[in-house]
């Protein structure tokens, strides 16, 4: 009789960090850092176990997301424990290899590239025309590789948008977005390629929705519904057609609606039968499709789609993705339109990844809201003073205040 193998090794306990909106606390949460300096807040603990409703009311009147401390068990082999050993990982480390400012030039030229090539073979499948799949995987592997060497830098680009080429722009957005979370998440840059083109190829059953239900501004009829859903299957049966278009394609084509509760569509599957690529581009796909203008709705904060995200963890999408999902975008990304205390408002140029609460900001409104001349504030340099005026109040949509981010980066401006 065969014997089970069991593999020596122990449990141990890691600790970790994670970032969650106010509306997500609960009595028995461990708060270890906060969005804005604790000095600005009434608690006089910088650590603290909430133990109140009162506590959690407290919190969400002086922040909007929260860092809470937890432990998860992961499993240590004995053959990884010798002195200055790993725990083993399939999981790739990257780190940038070009700073924003040597890599933003050539982002530039390949996002350009790749916008063109987007709307180029949407056209071709709007026409019954084939998609040039060698074509789409050169652009993608030039993302991938942007992406690897500074995710900043095409992210920035990314922020270049119409809302009349939506579906387009929203497709390569995806596209990109589904990289820079894949390279966050350690995925092998053979299996980026394959994600990014899956991302970039997602929508494109929606060439074959009617262009009169696709843009229209008032509520859809339930047949329009339909005709809208039915972009799922004309994606699988485009991408199927194809040769030599990597299977998970057409996973991701069909299924990024569906939600690990079963009440997606068009399908209505449950987590069981969603792939991993699949849980991915769909939240990429909702959080660009939540902070995008489109024909029928303006576009709002990149803060209300990670909410909105959080919220429905564990439900409609993967939880886990979705924590390391919010801990890749960030509170404040660049490109963000923020108001800070004192009542002015500008554009995020700069994370800092040190303090993620103190970014840099190209401050374009006074405290009126009223154009004045362009001034960086360096928020961890003014934070040393006592004044708090100068700390971020709340996350604001794109166009808020006339400021558009898009205006800004056609005008030249870069990220820092």
């Amino acid at each position: 009789m065969n014997k089970s193998i069991v593999r020596p090794g122990r449990t141990v306990k890691e600790n970790i960090k994670t970032p969650i909106p106010v509306t997500g606390l609960k009595i028995g949460m461990y708060v270890s850092e906060l969005d804005r300096p604790w000095l600005d807040t009434p608690f006089i603990l910088q650590g603290f176990k909430i133990t109140s409703h009162d506590e959690i009311k407290t919190i969400s009147e002086h922040c909007e997301f929260v860092y809470i401390d937890g432990s998860i068990d992961a499993w240590l082999g004995a053959e990884e424990r010798g002195p200055g050993s790993k725990t083993s990982t399939s999981s790739k480390s990257y780190s940038n290899s070009l700073s924003n400012k040597q890599e933003v030039h050539r982002a530039t030229a390949i996002h350009q590239n790749a916008r063109q090539l987007t709307r180029t073979f949407m056209d071709d499948v709007h026409l019954g025309q084939a998609i040039n799949i060698q074509e789409v995987k050169k652009s993608v592997s030039e993302c991938v590789s942007s992406i690897i060497r500074n995710p900043d830098a095409m992210m920035w680009m990314s922020k270049i948008r119409k809302k009349d080429e939506y579906t387009s722009e929203h497709s390569l957005n995806v596209g990109l977005l589904a990289i820079s979370f894949g390279r966050h998440l350690g995925i092998s840059e053979d299996d980026l390629n394959k994600l990014g083109f899956a991302g970039m190829l997602h929508d494109v059953g929606k060439m074959r929705t009617p262009n009169e239900v696709l843009n229209k501004e008032g509520q859809l009829t339930p047949e329009e519904y339909a005709q809208i859903q039915g972009h799922a299957q004309h994606g699988r049966d485009i991408l199927m057609s194809h040769k030599n278009v990597y299977h998970g394609t057409v996973d991701v084509a069909y299924g990024h609606h569906e939600a690990l509760d079963g009440s997606g569509y068009p399908r209505k599957i449950k987590a069981s039968g969603i792939t991993e690529f699949t849980r991915i581009v769909t939240l990429c796909d909702v959080y660009d499709a939540i902070t995008s203008d489109r024909i029928y709705q303006k576009g709002r904060s990149s803060l209300e789609a990670l909410k909105i995200l959080y919220q429905n963890k564990g439900t409609k999408y993967d939880e886990k993705l979705v924590t390391e999902f919010i801990s890749c975008i960030g509170l404040y990304p660049p490109g963000s339109i923020v108001e800070i205390n004192s009542g002015h408002a500008g554009i995020v140029i700069s994370t800092n990844y040190r303090n993620r609460h103190l970014p840099k900001i190209l401050i374009l409104r006074d405290a009126n809201k009223i154009p004045q001349s362009e001034k960086v504030f360096d928020l961890e340099n003014l934070s040393k003073s006592e004044n708090t005026g100068h700390l971020i109040k709340t996350v604001i949509p794109n166009g808020s205040h006339g400021i558009r981010i898009e205006k800004y980066i056609e005008k030249g401006l870069m990220i820092t």
